[in-house]
C-alpha cells in the first residue's frame, strides 16, 4: 500500500468520524437507530443503480449510443458512452436513495395506520432488492460485499473531498439549528409547547442521518453502518447526560476507534470494515461496568 493511498484512508475516517459522533449522539438521544438502519439498507439500491446506470452509459445501452451519435461524429460516439460513463459514480446516487428514503421513513412514522416496525422492514427489504436487481445486471462486477462490508482499496481523493464537504454542511446545519434539534430529542412534547416545528426537526434529523450514512460506506459498508453510527455514542452516554459531552466523546471514540481499525487490519491481514466494528465494539463492552444508565 502506498502512503498516498494510507493517507486517504486516514483522512475519511478522521473526517467522518467528526460527522458520526455527531449525528450519532443526536440518533441515540432520540432514539431512531432503527430508523437509521431502514435508511443505510434503502441506500445499497441506490449502490445498484449507481453501478448499473455507469455500465449502461459505458455500453451505449437503452439509447445513450444514439443520444452520443447526436452529439459526435459516428466513430466517437462509443468513446463518448465511455467519458460520460466516468462521470458516474454510486455514491452519489446512494445520497438521493437514502435521503428520499429518510422523507419516506418520516412520513411512515407520521402518518401510517400500519404497525410502524413492518412497513420499516419492507423498506429495509425493498431497499436491498432493489441493489440487488441492479447489480446483478452489471457485467462483470465481483462481488457485492464491497459495498456491504466496505472496501477500503476504493477510496480516493475525490471520496475525501466529498466527505469533507458533506460532513462540513451537516456540521453547519446542526450548528444553526442545534438547540432546536436538542429539545426534539430529549422532549418532544415540551418543545412543541415552545414552538418548534417538531415535524421539521425530525425531518431534518433523519435527512442528516441520511447524508452522514453515505460517507462511511466505502470504510465500513452498509450492513455494518448503523454500528458505527450509534455504539460511540452509546459507549460515551453511560457516561454523561449531557448531550455535548456525549458528541465529544462519541467523536472521539469514533475516530480512535476508526483508526485504529484500520492500523490493525492492515497488521493483521483482516477486513478493514468489520475490525473497526469489532474495536469499537469493545469500547463498548468495556464501559458497560464503569459507565452509568
Amino acid at each position: 500500500m502506498t502512503p498516498d493511498f494510507l493517507k486517504n484512508v486516514y483522512l475519511l475516517s478522521a473526517i467522518s468520524s467528526v460527522t458520526f459522533g455527531l449525528i450519532g449522539a443526536l440518533v441515540v438521544a432520540r432514539r431512531v437507530g432503527y430508523l437509521a438502519g431502514a435508511i443505510s439498507h434503502c441506500a445499497f439500491g441506490g449502490i445498484g443503480f449507481g453501478l448499473w446506470l455507469k455500465q449502461t452509459l459505458a455500453t451505449g445501452a437503452l439509447g445513450t449510443l444514439a443520444l452520443a451519435t447526436l452529439f459526435s461524429s459516428g466513430e466517437n460516439a462509443p468513446q463518448l458512452c465511455e467519458r460520460w460513463s466516468s462521470f458516474v459514480d454510486p455514491i452519489p446516487a446512494a445520497l438521493a436513495f437514502a435521503v428520499l428514503s429518510a422523507l419516506l421513513v418520516d412520513a411512515i412514522r407520521r402518518r401510517a395506520k400500519e404497525r410502524e416496525e413492518t412497513l420499516l422492514g419492507a423498506i429495509w427489504a425493498i431497499g436491498m432488492a432493489v441493489g440487488l436487481l441492479f447489480i446483478e445486471r452489471v457485467d462483470g462486477y465481483a462481488s457485492v460485499s464491497t459495498y456491504l462490508f466496505g472496501d477500503v482499496l476504493l477510496i480516493g481523493k475525490s471520496d475525501v473531498w466529498t466527505a469533507a464537504a458533506l460532513g462540513g454542511a451537516i456540521l453547519a446545519v446542526v450548528a444553526c439549528d442545534f438547540k432546536r434539534l436538542e429539545a426534539v430529542c430529549f422532549d418532544e412534547e415540551f418543545a412543541e409547547l415552545r414552538g418548534v416545528n417538531v415535524d421539521f426537526q425530525n425531518r431534518l434529523l433523519l435527512t442528516l442521518t441520511a447524508v452522514a450514512v453515505v460517507l462511511m460506506l466505502r470504510v465500513v459498508g452498509m450492513a455494518m453502518i448503523v454500528a458505527l453510527l450509534t455504539l460511540p455514542a452509546a459507549t460515551a452516554g453511560r457516561f454523561t447526560k449531557r448531550l455535548s459531552a456525549t458528541i465529544i466523546g462519541s467523536i472521539a471514540i469514533c475516530f480512535v476507534g476508526s483508526w485504529l481499525g484500520i492500523w490493525l487490519s492492515f497488521l493483521l491481514n483482516f477486513s478493514t470494515g468489520p475490525t473497526i466494528i469489532l474495536v469499537i465494539a469493545i469500547f463498548y463492552a468495556l464501559s458497560l461496568p464503569f459507565g452509568k444508565n
